[in-house]
């Protein structure tokens, strides 16, 4: 369903940003309550938790990148004749 796709973007969103400051976190609290509010309202469950089925994403790698062995065009390079 859309809207409960909506309000669980939302609820993901508040939730990152509230990670930034205590500060932030306190304001987003209002957030968090309309979207629940919204739900109830709509009938929906309150706290919708993961889905079924659904596996958690893995993190970002950690660690060194490694790059080919050639990078540019080379010091011997001429341009388009």
């Amino acid at each position: 369903m859309a809207v409960e796709d909506a309000l669980t973007a939302i609820d993901v969103l508040a939730g990152t940003v509230g990670e930034v400051s205590p500060q932030i976190a306190e304001v987003l609290v209002a957030v968090t309550a309309a979207t629940s509010t919204a739900r109830r309202r709509l009938g929906l469950p309150v706290d919708p938790g993961p889905a079924p089925g659904a596996t958690a994403l893995p993190g970002p790698r950690v660690g060194r990148r490694t790059r080919s062995g050639r990078r540019g065009l080379g010091p011997g390079f001429q341009g388009i004749r």
